[in-house]
């Protein structure tokens, strides 16, 4: 049974706030100069106490909390804007990064920053010049799920890399993390390297799974050229906020997207629906457990259920086979064994 669901965008205004010697980061938050000195202190009032200050060609950001996200139209806005920043060095105390924070400082070649900082816009360094050289430290991830799909700052960091995949050099801590990394993306991320290739250690609560898997047609093809594929590709915020929107108390797996093609390139619809069957990733297989395909394109969502009873495929029908889909699954409920009293 298919379940549409519309989308809707809001958008926000940036207030610009005239004070002397402050400039803007988000609505009624503001930078403050320190007289005399190149640096400049902000807060927001909910626990971010930031400094930042320019030594050099080095840009140091201190204190504890969130780096506020920037217009893009304004980005003139940022203190350090139009500066000669060669090198940037992010405080283990910061927990995210905003969007264009760091974009288009077209002399920045090398930054620091905590693997437990999340990422918030890809964009927030875009600009940087090519091979900018991103030292990720530390194993400390952390999550902030969105809604019921889980997501944390590994994850933020991934969709960063893969958005410059080939155009920045990327460090993490160790082999755990760079395959934590590479098991969420594909095309997998080039030019990555860890610092400590020979410690197997890892972070237990963020176990490293195979997303991979198969697909194939069930119904025969309309055409003998056409064919399928399927890559677990992590997606966006949008998508992730979609799915979550839709979760109920479903639990999210991972994402993919499925293609098919003919002589004539890609399929996104077909004049009858065709039938599909997917395996399931071997770490998630359970006696009974109901998996579903979240369809999200075209401005709609649809629930596929599977059409199978083997716990480790997936069948599924649709017309518009090449979108992303999110695998999500409910276990079943064992009913619990009513005590009999006997009689007297």
């Amino acid at each position: 049974m298919k379940k549409f669901i519309s989308m809707l965008c809001a958008l926000a205004m940036v207030v610009m706030v005239l004070m002397p010697m402050n400039v803007n980061a988000e609505e009624g938050k503001v930078w403050n100069k320190v007289a005399g000195e190149e640096t400049w202190t902000y807060s927001d009032g909910q626990g971010t106490e930031l400094i930042a200050k320019i030594k050099g060609t080095t840009l140091y950001i201190q204190g504890k909390g969130e780096i506020p996200s920037f217009d893009f139209w304004k980005l003139g806005d940022r203190p350090w804007n139009n500066k000669t920043i060669y090198s940037l060095e992010i405080s283990k105390d910061v927990t995210s990064i905003g969007a264009y924070a760091f974009a288009y400082l077209k002399d920045l070649h090398n930054v620091s920053l905590p693997v437990s900082a999340f990422i918030e816009d890809p964009n927030a360094f875009t600009g940087a010049t090519k091979d900018c050289y991103f030292a990720f430290q530390g194993m400390n991830i952390t999550s902030r799920n969105i809604g019921n799909v889980p997501y944390n700052s590994l994850d933020s960091i991934a969709a960063f890399m893969q958005k410059y995949n080939g155009s920045y050099q990327y460090r993490l801590d160790n082999y755990y993390l760079i395959t934590w990394v590479q098991n969420s993306v594909k095309p997998k991320i080039v030019n990555l390297a860890p610092y400590d290739a020979v410690t197997t250690v890892y972070n237990p609560e963020y176990p490293v799974y195979d997303y991979n898997s198969t697909v194939e047609f069930v119904s025969q093809k309309p055409h003998y050229s056409m064919n399928i594929n399927i890559d677990n590709k992590q997606q966006g915020k949008t998508a992730l906020e979609i799915f979550s929107i839709v979760l109920g108390d479903k639990t999210y797996v991972t994402a993919y997207n499925i293609g098919v093609s003919d002589v004539k390139g890609q399929v996104k619809y077909t004049d009858q629906p065709l039938t599909y069957k997917m395996t399931i990733p071997a770490a998630f297989q359970c006696p009974g457990r109901e998996f579903t395909l979240i369809q999200f394109g075209e401005g709609v969502v649809n629930f596929l259920a599977d059409e199978d009873s083997d716990d480790t495929t997936l069948t599924f029908t649709t017309n518009y086979p090449s979108t992303v889909y999110g695998l999500v699954y409910q276990d079943a409920v064992v009913a619990t064994p009513v005590e009999m009293i006997p009689v007297q």
